[in-house]
C-alpha cells in the first residue's frame, strides 16, 4: 500500500511516537505529531536500549551508535550488605549486539532532530482528546491515527477496552547524579545490588559523566501510576540505611528523587480499531525490570511501517501489525513482571544459596545468564520474515 498520499497523525512525541513518525515518513507518508506538553523538558532518567531495538533504528536510517551514550562492559550482580560481586554478565562482547545506555533527554533530542530534519510536523501543547469516527483531529482528517501517548494513554482508554492496572507492590526511586571519584567504579559497568525486598540498579550515562540510579522497594500501597512523583530524599536514605558502601554513599548524593509506582496492565484484547492503532506503552505498558519498554516501542514502529507498506489495505495492515507484535510484546511484558522480585530474597539462608548458585554459574558458564534473554536481544525485526 503506497504511503505517499497518506496523512497520518501520531499522538505523543515520546520515543515510540517519534520513532514511528520517522519510520512512516521514510516510506513517504505525510506525518503530523501532536504532543500535549508545551515543550519536551529534560527528564532526569536513564534508559537502556538493547541490540534488538538498535537494529531497527539503524534500518530506519538513524545512527544511534553516534548519539551520546555509555557502553557498559558488564553487569555486576552484587550483595547489598558487603557490596561483593556475586555474578558478572558480560555486555557488548560483539559489535553485532550493542547494548547502549542513554540519558532519556539525549535520546529524545536525537529522535526529535531526525524527525524535524525529515520534514515531520511536531505540534507541542496539543492535548488531543477528541477523535471523530472519520478520523478528524482539530478539523483535519487523517487516514490513520497512531496512539503513542504512553502508559496513561487517553487514546487507549477512550477507544479501546482496557482493564484497570493493579499496583505491583513495588516503587522505583529514580535519580541522576554527577560522577565523581567516589563513583568511579560505576562509570563503565552496570551494577545491581540485591537485598531483602529491595534492589538498586546503577549505571553510567553520557560516557560516564553521570550516574543513573534506580532503587526499588516493596510496599503495600501507592497513590497512583506514573513516574513524576517527587520523592523525599530522607525517606529514600532511611529505606536503604543498612546497605553497605558504595550504595549508601551514592544514595546520599540524591536530593531530588522521583518515586515511580509500578503497575501491571493486563494485555489488551485489540490494538487496532478502525483507523486508530496503538503503539508502545499505549498498547503494552511494561515495568522496567528487563529494560524493554522503549525497545518494544521501537520494534512496534518498524513493524507498523513495514506492514502498511506491504499490505494492500489499511485494515489488513493493522491486523497484521497487531498479530505480529502482540505475541512478542505480551511475552516481554509478562517476563518483565515476573523479573521484579528476582533480586529481593529476604530469607538469609535462601539468599545465600541463591547467591552461591549464581557465583558457581558465573564461573563455570559465564554466558548462561546472558543467554537467558537471547530470545529478546538476538531478535532482528528487520529480518524476522514479517
Amino acid at each position: 500500500m503506497p504511503l505517499k498520499h497518506m496523512n497520518i497523525a501520531i499522538i505523543g512525541a515520546g520515543i515510540g511516537g517519534l520513532t514511528a513518525a520517522i519510520a512512516l515518513k521514510r516510506h513517504g507518508a505525510n506525518v503530523t505529531v501532536f504532543e500535549q506538553a508545551e515543550e519536551i523538558a529534560e527528564v532526569g532518567a536513564g534508559i537502556q536500549i538493547s541490540a534488538n531495538a538498535i537494529r531497527a533504528l539503524i534500518d530506519m536510517g538513524l545512527s544511534p551508535l553516534e548519539w551520546p551514550h555509555s557502553t557498559p562492559s558488564a553487569v555486576h550482580l552484587c550483595d547489598y550488605k558487603k557490596g561483593d560481586v556475586v555474578s558478572t554478565v558480560e555486555l557488548n562482547t560483539s559489535p553485532d549486539s550493542p547494548f547502549l545506555q542513554f540519558h532519556r533527554a539525549d535520546l529524545i533530542d536525537a529522535l526529535w532532530s531526525a524527525a524535524t530534519k525529515a520534514g515531520i510536523d511536531i505540534h507541542c501543547g496539543q492535548m488531543i482528546s477528541d477523535i471523530t469516527p472519520n478520523g478528524q483531529i482539530l478539523g483535519q482528517k487523517y487516514d490513520l491515527i497512531v496512539g503513542a501517548d504512553g502508559v496513561k494513554s487517553l487514546i487507549r482508554n477512550t477507544h479501546f477496552k482496557s482493564q484497570a492496572p493493579t499496583f505491583t507492590g513495588q516503587v522505583a526511586w529514580r535519580a541522576i547524579v554527577d560522577a565523581d571519584a567516589e563513583s568511579a567504579q560505576f562509570q563503565s559497568k552496570t551494577h545491581v545490588f540485591m537485598g531483602p525486598h529491595k534492589h538498586v540498579v546503577v549505571y553510567p550515562l553520557r560516557g560516564g559523566k553521570q550516574i543513573n540510579i534506580v532503587a526499588v522497594e516493596e510496599r503495600a500501597e501507592w497513590v497512583g501510576e506514573g513516574w513524576n512523583h517527587l520523592g523525599d530524599p530522607k525517606q529514600l536514605h532511611t529505606l536503604f540505611k543498612d546497605w553497605a558502601d558504595p550504595v549508601s554513599t551514592l544514595l546520599q548524593k540524591i536530593d531530588t528523587p522521583i518515586a515511580w509506582g509500578l503497575f501491571a496492565h493486563p494485555p489488551l484484547e485489540a490494538w487496532a480499531n478502525d483507523r486508530i492503532v496503538l503503539l508502545g506503552d499505549s498498547a503494552h505498558p511494561m515495568v522496567p525490570f528487563i529494560a524493554q519498554g522503549a525497545c518494544m516501542a521501537i520494534e512496534d514502529a518498524w513493524v507498523l511501517a513495514d506492514q502498511l507498506v506491504n499490505k494492500t489495505d489499511l485494515s489488513q495492515a493493522l491486523q497484521a501489525y497487531e498479530t505480529i507484535r502482540k505475541t512478542r510484546a505480551t511475552k516481554v511484558q509478562e517476563t518483565a513482571l515476573k523479573s521484579g522480585r528476582i533480586y529481593h530474597e529476604a530469607n538469609p539462608i535462601k539468599r545465600k544459596i541463591l547467591h552461591t548458585g549464581m557465583q558457581i554459574t558465573s564461573r563455570l558458564a559465564p554466558q548462561f545468564m546472558a543467554r537467558h534473554y537471547d530470545w529478546i536481544y538476538d531478535y532482528d525485526v528487520t529480518k524476522s520474515g514479517v
